[in-house]
């Protein structure tokens, strides 16, 4: 009886304290040494590391493999977007035998699929190379070494 009496008490003190806890403030103290060492180890990484990998999309605008014309095709081509799309990343990648340049970092297939048609309608010479493809892209980490005030949860 003792037994069953202990195993109820805990149960409802267990039950009573979760449902006391809500939301509130965390502070977090830790030396500005830290900080300044966090920060000098993100910002010394090259720039393509410095965020986090997340599934996403691309429009590849151009793929060859005809040796060194692909290469300076390749480049061509982004200098081309880049005049007309100033604000959207390109990136040329060179998987063997294929040079390509993709464009764009997009969450969803949507937002890929609406960027691909602005960028038929601005180069309709290339409509037949452009595509949505599923790529890796890196969203960047922005790191505030001064920022010390505790945040709301």
């Amino acid at each position: 009886m003792k037994q069953i009496f202990l195993i109820f008490s805990a149960l409802f003190l267990t039950t009573a304290v979760t449902i006391a806890q809500d939301r509130g403030t965390i502070t977090i103290n830790q030396s500005e040494q830290l900080d300044s060492l966090v920060y000098r180890n993100t910002a010394s990484q090259p720039q393509s590391q410095q965020g986090v990998t997340t599934q996403g999309f691309r429009v590849q605008i151009y793929s060859s493999n005809r040796n060194q014309s692909a290469k300076t095709g390749a480049f061509k081509i982004e200098k081309e977007f880049t005049k007309s799309f100033p604000d959207t990343h390109a990136y040329i990648t060179y998987t063997a035998p294929f040079w390509k340049v993709r464009v764009g970092d997009f969450s969803t297939y949507y937002e890929a699929l609406v960027f691909s048609n602005k960028v038929k309608d601005t180069f309709p010479e290339r409509a037949t190379e452009v595509f949505v493809v599923k790529e890796d892209n890196i969203k960047p980490i922005y790191f505030n070494a001064a920022h010390t005030e505790p945040q709301d949860l």
